[in-house]
């Protein structure tokens, strides 16, 4: 399965909005990403040709289970990374620190499983 930093970004936001198990809105992944909702809508599509997402009627979106257990992966990796960044001799703020892992996390080759991220990719908000 080829997920980009892009599919991660979106996958953790609707994990992070679902925390509770229930369906999202595609408004509210738009809104969490500082995005329009055309580009949830293409890659809701691709995170579904995946198995990754269901889509319901009305708009509103569920991660599969193997998209929870997939992004629960993902998610953990960003905070033990970013954990590594809040020690004291980096003095980086959560923000900072979760942002330096993000850098990091999407940077690494695949063969760590874990996507490669184009340059100009940003952390989810």
């Amino acid at each position: 399965m080829e997920l980009t930093a892009a599919h991660l970004r979106y996958l953790l936001a609707i994990y992070t909005l679902s925390r509770d198990g229930a369906a999202v809105a595609s408004s509210a992944v738009a809104a969490a990403l500082g995005v329009q909702r055309p580009s949830v809508a293409r890659m809701l599509k691709n995170l579904s040709e995946q198995a990754l997402v269901e889509k319901e009627p009305y708009g509103k979106i569920r991660l599969t289970p193997a998209g929870k257990i997939l992004a629960g992966q993902y998610q953990q990796r960003l905070e033990t990374l970013s954990s590594c960044f809040c020690r004291p001799e980096f003095s980086m703020s959560r923000e900072e620190a979760l942002r330096a892992a993000w850098a990091v996390m999407t940077a690494l080759p695949e063969r760590y499983g874990l996507p490669s991220a184009p340059e100009d990719e940003q952390m989810p908000k």
